[in-house]
């Protein structure tokens, strides 16, 4: 298992992670993600998913989980020599937030897309740079941006449990 204690994302200190004390209890290692700086209500993560604005998202989790699945099942092997689905989907959340993305070239797509409504917004009223605009929107929520993705990946991971696990079992067929 990914010690939840060297995660980092990339650009922050540390991420925030949260294990329940019934996990403990249980014996299970349930890693949560929350963003700390925002408020993005789970409900409207939810909303977002069935409107079907995280379809993209999803796609790319899923892709996520493929292409690294090897390693998620390694670490997850660590934990057991069976690993149940709750220590899969742990170790691939936990792998996640070690790596800080789901998509590098998509996430950026996407953040440039955040940035350029913003230069355009700020123009509407006032002539200023773009990259003026661009530079304090980056100090200003770049890193809130990445946990409300992070958060969504989090979320997506839950509803999307089944397709995830298919994905990371193949692993064991092989």
């Amino acid at each position: 298992m990914v010690d939840t204690g060297d995660l980092k994302s990339p650009g922050r200190k540390a991420v925030r992670v949260q294990v329940p004390p019934w996990a403990f209890l249980q014996r299970q290692l349930m890693i949560e993600f929350y963003p700390q700086s925002i408020y993005y209500p789970r409900e409207a993560v939810e909303a977002k998913l069935l409107s079907g604005e995280l379809l993209a998202t999803e796609k790319r989790l899923l892709e996520f989980a493929e292409r690294h699945r090897l390693a998620i099942w390694e670490t997850a092997k660590e934990d057991s020599s069976e690993p149940t689905d709750a220590i899969l989907l742990d170790n691939l959340r936990a792998f996640l937030l070690s790596k800080g993305y789901i998509h590098p070239a998509f996430e950026m797509g996407e953040l440039i897309k955040e940035i350029k409504k913003e230069v355009w917004y700020q123009n509407e009223t006032q002539k200023k740079s773009p990259n003026e605009i661009a530079e304090n929107w980056k100090v200003q929520y770049a890193d809130k941006w990445r946990e409300a993705r992070m958060f969504e990946a989090f979320i997506l991971i839950e509803y999307r449990s089944k397709e995830l696990l298919n994905i990371l079992r193949a692993t064991e067929a092989e």
